[in-house]
C-alpha cells in the first residue's frame, strides 16, 4: 500500500473522480440507448427523476439549454411518453414536467443494481466512516457546484452594453 501521503493528492482525487464520472456516464449512455433517448434527453429524465417536477425553464438552466431548446426538448420526451405537463399552480403562463409513472419505473429498475452495490458498500462501514464518506462527498459536490458556477461566470461575455458607442447614421 503507497504512503498515507500519497493518497490525498490533487491528482489522485481527479483520477479517482475521473473513473467515477466516466463510469457514470456511460452507465447513463447505455440507459439512453435502452429507452431510445439522446444524452441531453436522458439528463433531462435524471433531473426530473431526482427533482420530481420541473418547469421547463429550469429544466432547461439545469442544462444549459435555450428557452426554445428546452421547448422542443419537453415536447420530444412528451411525444415519446416519457414525461407529461401540468399547469404550473402558481404561474399561468408556465407548466410543470413530469416522469411519467412508466418511465419512472423504467429508470428505477435500471438503477436498483448500482444502488444495491451502493447500500452493500455503505452497510461495511462503520457509523464513523460513513460520516466521514457523506462529509467528504458532500464537500466534493459543494466544491464541484462552485467551480461550475465560476467557470461559467467567466466563460459569460461582460455585459458593456452602456459602455459601447452606439452605431449611428451620423457619426
Amino acid at each position: 500500500m503507497a504512503d498515507d501521503t500519497d493518497l490525498l493528492t490533487p491528482d489522485g482525487i481527479r483520477s479517482v473522480l475521473y473513473r467515477r464520472d466516466v463510469a457514470v456516464a456511460r452507465h447513463r449512455a447505455t440507459l439512453a440507448r435502452t429507452l431510445g433517448l439522446t444524452d441531453i434527453e436522458m439528463l433531462a429524465l435524471v433531473h426530473l427523476a431526482e427533482r420530481g417536477e420541473l418547469a421547463p425553464s429550469e429544466l432547461g438552466r439545469l442544462l444549459d439549454l435555450s428557452s426554445g431548446g428546452a421547448t422542443a426538448l419537453v415536447q420530444r420526451l412528451e411525444r415519446a411518453r416519457h414525461v407529461t405537463r401540468t399547469p404550473h399552480p402558481t404561474d399561468r403562463r408556465s407548466t410543470l414536467v413530469r416522469l411519467r409513472p412508466e418511465t419512472a419505473q423504467r429508470l428505477k429498475d435500471a438503477e436498483s443494481p448500482p444502488y444495491r452495490a451502493l447500500a452493500a458498500f455503505a452497510g461495511e462501514l462503520t457509523s464513523a466512516e460513513r460520516r466521514v464518506v457523506t462529509g467528504v462527498l458532500d464537500r466534493l459536490a459543494s466544491l464541484s457546484e462552485e467551480l461550475e458556477a465560476s467557470g461559467r461566470r467567466r466563460a459569460e461575455p461582460p455585459d458593456d452594453a452602456l459602455t459601447r458607442p452606439v452605431p449611428s447614421l451620423w457619426a
